[in-house]
């Protein structure tokens, strides 16, 4: 999660508070339900509420001058990426970054005196960001605020950050103007790609115009040997001052991006541009490689068609992952995932991702030496992909859940076809108690009726209202799945192995 390394302690809060209102039906938004959904007490979900509702006010001031009350919210006007942008700028960590990175000329002096900040302040409060830098293999001057290490990965992390906050919002660099940018970046194809690829090119530029040049770019001269990969959108009427090798440079680093890893699937889209010619064979060799593995790991809960064309598109997206990697990480590492995931859902990453990491660690240092700098990041991101093709609950993960409804009404067919669309469930009969992890019941009678003993102690009662919405359904499964994953972490710290 990026915001535990540029906020404080209870911004995150607030922060992952707002995302549990945003995921809540609007008629189930109260204290009880987000302390619930965040694990939080009910006075420290008050409290926190309460510095929440002070940074919306804020934002917004319209929502003040109507009702504090948490049922008159209109949170439909607080967006996630708005509400994060403000806690971003407000971070002393966060502005001492983008100082240090967009300042044509910065002293930690000038920024101390501008933002009323001791060294001894800032490198406190910096202690988890500088975690992250070493997993870029990068480093932060004391005396410039400025990133020290790879260029490749310079640019990598400063665009992971400039994005995620900003992300389209606004301009993030006030050191360039962006409809200067905006004539650069060709793709009008998609609006998405074209914001990053304007992101890009602004942190590029910035760049450039401090002199920082990218010096060594052999991991994609290896990769893609003898090919041009993309149309080149940094050229000498640009730079008529940087030397031409560091412009070839730059370009093949945009183009790695614009031309490779922000195509799209195509499982999503057939026609995107197949580069199976141009890329180095021994990547997709890696890459089916890979496949076989897991194939033969798997076997029957590994679902992909015989289809060779599904499984060449499922090649194309397994290359563009690695080879980013094997192009970006070629000098050092780079250790992304766990920035790109909450911290709880650490516990729950199954062995499909100890799989995935351990083929990985073992490729040969020789040939694929950039793919061993990076196989964390990997690991994380083929996991998501992975697990759309690997089917199957381990028995001690199932949820087993028993529905007890009024007779002969028609909430029980609804229950039960909502309950059936999820692998991770079981359905018991109404005659089974030990083996109960959840009981469903349109009557507050029960489980008391038949006799609580009979039941487990951890057993989850989940009263059901016979008038539910259609809505309430669906956030039956989000709540049903929020518990399943809490199974996964008690099994793992058990030490179960989990197979999803």
């Amino acid at each position: 999660m990026l915001e535990t390394v540029f906020l404080g302690k209870q911004d995150v809060e607030k922060y992952q508070m707002l995302t549990v209102i945003k995921s809540l039906p609007k008629a189930e938004i109260n204290l009880s339900a987000i302390g619930n959904g965040l694990g939080f007490t009910y006075q420290k979900t008050y409290n926190i509420f309460q510095a929440l509702l002070d940074d919306i006010f804020d934002l917004d001031p319209e929502i003040s001058n109507r009702s504090s009350k948490i049922e008159s919210i209109n949170f439909d006007r607080i967006a996630i990426d708005s509400y994060r942008l403000f806690l971003f700028k407000n971070s002393i960590v966060f502005q001492a970054f983008d100082y240090g990175f967009t300042n044509a000329n910065p002293t930690f002096e000038n920024f101390s005196n501008s933002h009323f900040t001791s060294k001894s302040t800032l490198n406190r409060r910096m202690t988890n960001f500088r975690k992250m830098l070493k997993n870029f293999g990068l480093k932060i001057s004391n005396a410039t605020l400025e990133l020290k290490g790879d260029e490749k990965n310079i640019r990598w992390l400063a665009y992971f950050i400039y994005w995620y906050t900003f992300h389209g919002l606004e301009w993030p660099f006030k050191l360039i103007q962006q409809d200067t940018i905006e004539k650069m970046a060709d793709r009008d194809d998609n609006p998405v790609a074209k914001l990053q690829l304007e992101a890009l090119l602004g942190i590029s530029r910035v760049r450039l115009i401090k002199h920082h040049y990218l010096e060594d770019m052999s991991g994609f001269d290896e990769l893609f040997p003898q090919h041009k990969l993309g149309k080149d959108l940094i050229t000498r009427a640009d730079y008529s001052l940087i030397p031409m090798d560091k412009l070839d440079n730059e370009n093949k680093y945009i183009n790695t991006l614009k031309d490779f890893c922000f195509q799209p699937s195509h499982f999503l889209v057939p026609e995107s541009p197949d580069l199976t010619d141009q890329i180095n064979p021994k990547i997709y060799g890696l890459a089916y490689k890979f496949i076989n593995f897991m194939k033969n790991k798997y076997q029957s809960k590994f679902e992909i068609t015989s289809d060779p064309k599904a499984i060449k598109y499922l090649a194309d997206d397994i290359v563009r992952d690695i080879g980013f990697y094997y192009i970006i990480a070629h000098d050092a590492q780079i250790k992304l995932g766990s920035y790109t995931r909450d911290p709880s859902e650490y516990n729950t990453l199954s062995s499909t991702y100890e799989s995935i990491y351990n083929f990985f660690a073992n490729v040969d240092p020789n040939e694929y030496g950039p793919i061993r700098n990076s196989v964390e990041s990997i690991a994380h991101d083929l996991y998501k992909v992975m697990i759309n093709y690997i089917r199957g609950v381990s028995d001690e993960d199932i949820l087993h859940i028993k529905v007890l409804t009024d007779v002969g009404n028609q909430v029980e067919g609804l229950l039960m076809n909502t309950l059936s669309s999820m692998e991770f469930i079981a359905v018991q009969p109404s005659n089974v108690y030990k083996n109960v992890d959840i009981l469903i019941t349109t009557l507050d009678a029960f489980p008391d009726a038949e006799g609580r003993d009979r039941y487990p102690d951890d057993l989850i009662v989940i009263p059901w209202n016979q008038t539910a919405l259609r809505s309430d359904y669906m956030y039956l499964l989000v709540r049903l799945y929020h518990i399943y994953t809490d199974k996964l972490q008690r099994n793992h710290e058990k030490g179960s192995r989990i197979e999803y």
